[in-house]
């Protein structure tokens, strides 16, 4: 329900984004980017065990801005190796005692945004997340659309301070069947260094945390915090 009631803002937004009238008015430019994320995945089973490891995450970025409209899209995944104790599955439960067991995780965001203010923006990010147990191909899937609030700061003509925050309600399913709902939340803050007209190099920290929400009653919990490298070319 949740989803429905986003995906009414979301298509609206969508057309108004693409219509001609609006799109003829200035100049389109698009650019194309690469980050590497020191990724630390950390969280609480529902029995109250902590599971830990930390991995790097490689994504591509995609950008588009007109106007004040801006859209991305960002690839990402890595590996994590959970030596003691891994996350818990919702089905088929993993055996005790077979870790080390690696976990591939991938992250695809499709963003959609507005610039109300010179240095301030609205986006919708339309969010999927998979985790797979390399051991037997179980597969845990997120899905959902957030909303988000981004901004930048000038600094000298070549430093800017840059941050965002959205928040994403998903849907979870395991190895195909809904299991449950999950509340995703995000905060990035970092500096843009501008090495050229045409090229920035960036640097920041990440922070996102997660509840999963089982239908079975049980909670689980994920966070990951991240020292992100980007660099970005107009192209």
């Amino acid at each position: 329900m949740k989803n429905r009631i986003l995906f009414r803002y979301f298509l609206p937004l969508t057309l108004l984004f693409a219509s001609p009238p609006i799109w003829a008015q200035t100049e389109t430019h698009y650019s194309l980017g690469a980050k590497l994320d020191f990724s630390t995945w950390e969280g609480d089973n529902p029995g109250g065990e902590s599971f830990k490891a930390k991995a790097p995450m490689l994504g591509l970025e995609a950008k588009i801005q007109h106007g004040s409209w801006f859209g991305g899209l960002t690839l990402a995944g890595g590996e994590f190796e959970f030596d003691t104790l891994a996350p818990t599955r919702p089905t088929s439960p993993f055996p005790s005692g077979s870790e080390p067991v690696t976990i591939k995780r991938s992250e695809v965001d499709l963003v959609l945004g507005y610039r109300f203010w010179p240095r301030i923006a609205l986006f919708l990010d339309l969010k999927n997340v998979n985790n797979e147990w390399d051991t037997d191909r179980y597969k845990t899937e997120y899905n959902g659309l957030g909303l988000g609030i981004s901004g930048h700061h000038p600094l000298t003509p070549e430093w800017t301070l840059f941050g965002n925050f959205g928040v994403v309600p998903m849907n979870i399913k395991a190895d195909g069947q809904d299991v449950g709902d999950a509340t995703r939340s995000a905060l990035n803050i970092g500096f843009l260094y501008r090495i050229s007209q045409r090229m920035n190099f960036s640097i920041g920290l990440q922070s996102q945390t997660q509840t999963d929400d089982y239908d079975n009653g049980l909670e689980q919990t994920h966070r990951i915090g991240a020292l992100t490298l980007g660099i970005n070319a107009a192209i």
